[in-house]
């Protein structure tokens, strides 16, 4: 079901379940001219006949993502968003047929949907699948369909999802992957914006009581379409580049992603890849402070805090006067309980160029700390903490972060979950359940028959909510050891070490047979 939740800063804040056959005739795969062309279609689905209406947020996500887009050093050859509202899989296949119809080896194809995501057997929690709608008509887009769609394609096809439910599509965030998993292969890079089981978030301005803002057009975006085209943009200095190399991998729009969105947990096909998404040139990132975003340089002191000690530190730049405030929204029974957010204003300064308006704040580096208090008696959980700004009528989310706050003492209950066979020359990934009754750190490592570390997925990583039963993480191993070489055929294990305030837990996953060849 759609919840509508309280108002915040003015903000309407919804739960979008964000979360068939058409089938194209192969055709041959055009060779390669040397020359990379960019080609991308935009989706966006607002009015839905089965769910409530996300207006003006979809719109709003694609015409953010047209603006990254543009922004590329690599001119985008095509942005086509459709006049219409597409309605049915059979019509998006054909559109996409006919946007990526001249693609060759080279070339590489975005396609980014923003809609509501469903399970068609909700009891279950199978079948997934994105709608389709104008709001007269609505039909189901299923991976097997999407997948379909790009049949004869050629060229890398790079698939941006934001909705409810959409890290099913590639098999991610879940216990146990399906046997069938979709997109698999060095043609397909994915990114969703939530795992399988975890529901996706907007906010509009609909009902706004900030004054402001009410005199301004009606604003909403998705929370993670608004973190995406941040991450791209000159207005915040293309954060997703860690390196500043003026190139955008899919790992590092990952890492960015993960990072800095907090209300749902992004998902990746493939795991550390490096395949270049994004490029710009150098100097764009250093636009004029005047259009630059108002806040930058958000860091969190920790993703994980203690049961005794709650106090969460915040730094960051603020380029001009703006107003500034922080969103907490506490986990509990598997929902962000954004109806029980406390909204805090930063008050430490008085007086600014807004006078003494909520929020003000002038130029500078600031250090602020916020107390973050578990509600209805919880010893341990999850907390989101989210920075916004309010600038001329105009809401921005610039930073979300998950804390997680462990119990004092307890039983981990500490399990990992791993297939017993896997094939390094698969395209499918060994998908990897961590098993653990509380928030906690997790260090995840994979070792060989001698006990050796031949590679660790993550070190003293805090976890965040999945919704998935039990409660648990999941990691993804491509088969590389930390050379970025396959490993040889023979018996594994995944080691995991659990960090809970001052106890410590290991386990090791049971014997995984890894073969060098297909089969």
């Amino acid at each position: 079901m759609f919840n509508r939740l309280r108002r915040l800063l003015g903000w309407v804040l919804m739960v979008c379940c964000i979360s068939a056959g058409f089938v194209c005739p192969p055709s041959a795969v055009a060779q390669g001219d040397g020359v990379r062309v960019n080609r991308a279609l935009l989706i966006g689905v607002d009015d839905f006949v089965s769910r409530t209406s996300t207006y003006p947020s979809s719109t709003n996500n694609v015409f953010a993502m047209q603006e990254a887009l543009q922004a590329s050093s690599i001119p985008f050859e095509t942005i086509m968003i459709p006049d219409a509202p597409i309605t049915s899989a059979d019509a998006l296949a054909v559109l996409i047929q006919e946007t990526f119809a001249d693609s060759d080896a080279d070339d590489v194809n975005y396609l980014y949907i923003s809609t509501h995501g469903v399970y068609e057997d909700p009891d279950t929690m199978q079948n997934v699948a994105l709608l389709l709608s104008d709001g007269i008509t609505e039909g189901h887009l299923t991976p097997k369909a999407l997948q379909a769609a790009f049949n004869g394609i050629s060229g890398t096809k790079v698939i941006l999802l934001d909705a409810c439910y959409s890290g099913a599509f590639i098999g991610k965030g879940m216990r146990k992957q399906p046997r069938d998993v979709y997109f698999l292969g060095d043609d397909f890079k994915v990114l969703t914006s939530s795992g399988a089981m975890e529901e996706s978030w907007y906010w509009n301005t609909a009902e706004s009581t900030e004054p402001d803002v009410v005199e301004q057009y009606q604003q909403g975006a998705f929370y993670f379409t608004q973190a995406l085209s941040q991450s791209l943009s000159p207005r915040n200095g293309f954060p997703a580049d860690a390196n500043k190399d003026g190139s955008v991998t899919l790992n590092e729009l990952y890492n960015i992603l993960i990072e800095n969105h907090a209300a749902s947990t992004p998902q990746v096909y493939p795991q550390e890849d490096d395949f270049v998404v994004f490029s710009y040139d150098l100097a764009d990132a250093a636009v004029d402070s005047a259009v630059r975003s108002p806040i930058g340089d958000v860091t969190f002191s920790s993703s994980t805090l203690s049961a005794t000690n709650q106090k969460l530190t915040l730094e960051f730049i603020a380029l001009r006067p703006v107003r500034v405030a922080y969103q907490i929204v506490n986990q509990r029974d598997g929902k962000w309980r954004f109806d029980e957010a406390q909204l805090i204003y930063d008050d430490v300064e008085q007086y600014t160029a807004y006078g003494d308006e909520q929020g003000a704040i002038s130029p500078g580096r600031k250090v602020r700390t916020l107390t973050l208090n578990l509600q209805n008696g919880q010893t341990s959980g999850y907390v989101m903490v989210q920075l916004v700004s309010i600038e001329e009528g105009k809401l921005t989310v610039h930073a979300g972060r998950v804390i997680a706050i462990p119990p004092a003492e307890g039983d981990l209950a500490l399990a990992v979950e791993a297939d017993k066979r896997y094939d390094v020359a698969s395209p499918r990934e060994l998908a990897i359940f961590v098993r653990h009754a509380f928030p906690c750190q997790l260090s995840v490592s994979i070792i060989n028959s001698a006990g050796e570390t031949v590679r660790r997925l993550c070190h003293r990583q805090s976890t965040r909510p999945l919704k998935i039963t039990p409660e648990g993480s999941t990691f993804y191993w491509d088969g590389l050891d930390k050379n970025s070489q396959p490993v040889p055929a023979g018996e594994y294990r995944v080691r995991v070490v659990g960090y809970m305030s001052q106890q410590s837990f290991t386990v090791d996953s049971d014997s995984i047979a890894v073969s060098a060849t297909d089969g």
